[in-house]
């Protein structure tokens, strides 16, 4: 029997405990289609926002393969005429054909996040009933079978420029202006935070001060990517640099627990709201352009290059996930490998320093 809008919100409610998602009148004798269907997956993902509008990336255009290619109206087609070979071939246009260039790079890890968007979605209908042919298990085994083989290269971080991002803040001379040297120190303490504890932008954004402990030189991140919870960690430096900030920003000593972290505005004993996602990009490309860094630095860079810092120093594996928050080994695995600097250093030890030859400038 076709599974109808109002069966699928009951079943819904009866197994969350939860009010499902307001798609208007249940239409009895209709059975739900496939716009609708998303809209449902969606009311009822749990991810950051930056997560979902990848999925809804993804998915959209999946819902587009199916119009285009397989004659399928999204707005007018049941649920369930969805099957594992419209996911296959959507898969099957994604991958490109060989992985050698760093455009094709590119286009895998798109393909990934797409076809990993559909494979959600699809196992989510499998799950509540709306079409049991989307087994999860058949498609993964479909579409590995069909992927090349393919790891991911080490995220291009040049700890270097971001050292010289970090000695730039640190050596901006105090301003003469309240609200402007205010803002210095905020722009310290939020580098130094960044790339001291890892943590990802909107994570940042989201800091209280009592999150902070300054006593253990710690922090608790609630609810990160995939809703986990866990604690990073920094250094004295950090410490000191939030220390200095909190002070010129004219927090009370006590009652200050529910302020941000890092405020959005900068003035004298207001704190105001947390500081945005947008404006942290802002302030980072502002801070590479002024300190001479030609290569593209986001605040993401930052994360990177702790992990990249953490893998030289030989901290162990599992630190490094449990640091970053990662949900799979394999994601912290791509850190895990000798850096091009390690192995310069060691073709060089057995072949003598390396140095430009004269007339190119680089001497």
């Amino acid at each position: 029997m076709a599974t109808t809008i109002g069966q699928a919100e009951t079943e819904l409610r009866q197994e969350r405990g939860r009010e499902a998602v307001d798609l208007g009148p249940p239409a009895d004798d209709a059975e739900l289609t496939i716009t609708a269907a998303v809209e449902l997956f969606f009311g009822d993902l749990r991810l950051a926002p930056r997560s979902k509008k990848t999925y809804r990336h993804g998915i959209t255009k999946f819902l587009r393969h199916l119009s285009q290619h397989e004659g399928i109206d999204p707005n007018v087609a049941p649920v369930s005429a969805i099957q594992a070979e419209h996911v296959t071939m959507f898969a099957a246009l994604l991958v490109p054909p060989d992985i050698r260039s760093p455009e094709e790079v590119s286009q895998m890890r798109t393909a990934q996040n797409n076809i990993s968007a559909v494979r959600k979605f699809c196992a989510y209908l499998s799950s509540y009933d709306l079409n049991p042919g989307l087994s999860g298990d058949r498609l993964r085994t479909r579409i590995s079978a069909m992927m090349p083989r393919f790891t991911p290269p080490p995220p291009d971080v040049k700890l270097a420029d971001l050292d010289t991002i970090v000695e730039y803040v640190n050596r901006r001379p105090r301003e003469q202006r309240p609200h402007l040297d205010l803002r210095r120190l905020k722009v310290r303490a939020m580098i130094r935070f960044l790339f001291r504890s890892g943590v990802r932008v909107s994570e940042l954004c989201a800091l209280r001060r009592r999150d902070i402990d300054l006593a253990g030189g710690s922090a608790s991140i609630y609810r990160a990517k995939g809703g986990k919870s866990r604690t990073v960690h920094f250094d004295v430096g950090t410490a000191e640099a939030l220390t200095a900030y909190w002070t010129a920003r004219g927090d009370a000593s006590r009652g200050s627990g529910a302020l941000p972290a890092f405020s959005g505005r900068d003035k004298v004993g207001l704190a105001g709201s947390a500081i945005s996602p947008r404006t942290v990009e802002h302030i980072v490309a502002e801070l590479a352009e002024a300190a001479g860094v030609e290569s593209d630095v986001t605040p993401h860079s930052f994360r990177h290059g702790l992990a990249t810092e953490l893998v030289r120093r030989r901290v162990r594996e599992s630190t490094v996930q449990t640091i970053l928050g990662h949900a799979s080994p394999a994601t912290t695995r791509i850190y895990v490998h000798k850096t091009a600097m390690e192995v310069a250093e060691e073709y060089q030890d057995a072949f003598g320093p390396y140095r430009p030859p004269p007339g190119t400038g680089f001497n």
